[in-house]
């Protein structure tokens, strides 16, 4: 069996990118700080908070990560969807997580969304968090203001395809 040892690897050319499959090629995160946002209705409304990233390869992959924050709902039976747009596209109808309750009336819960995403563009993309209520019920809470909310964040990390 062959070893192959090396104290660095450099691209072929000045600025170049080493793009290796399955390898991180870049990581960008903002920390968004706690405030209350809230939703009465079922049809998906914008955080107003998002994240750009220029892939280097068209064959690259972004995983998109949304955690933290306090998502609430106040009444029985009610959920908060939520979900990521890529620009103006939702990347899943339905939503990539649920929180939510069916007896206490009183859910609270950190965000934890992970999405792997093939944006097939070397162009910047811009994700955003969206949610709703999944009822027509008083507000659903992406994330609580005071003494019960918490800062929350996006992180895009660039995978190589």
């Amino acid at each position: 069996m062959s070893k192959l040892y090396v104290d660095s690897i450099q691209p072929k050319t000045t600025g170049g990118v080493i793009n290796a499959k399955g390898m991180v090629i870049q990581v960008k995160q903002v920390i968004i700080p706690k405030s209350t946002l809230s939703n009465g209705t079922t049809t998906f409304e914008s955080t107003g908070s998002s994240l750009s990233i220029t892939p280097s390869s068209t064959n690259s992959k972004i995983m998109v990560e949304v955690r933290g924050g306090a998502g609430h709902c106040p009444y029985v039976n009610q959920s908060l969807i939520g979900t990521i747009y890529r620009g103006s596209t939702n990347l899943s109808a339905n939503g990539l997580e649920s929180i939510g309750n069916s007896t206490s009336g009183l859910a609270m819960s950190p965000h934890n969304i992970a999405f792997l995403d093939s944006p097939n563009t070397t162009s910047e993309v811009t994700y955003t968090p969206y949610y709703k209520s999944h009822t027509a019920e008083a507000n659903c809470y992406w994330n609580l203001g005071g003494a019960s909310g918490a800062d929350w964040s996006i992180t895009l990390t660039e995978i190589g395809g």
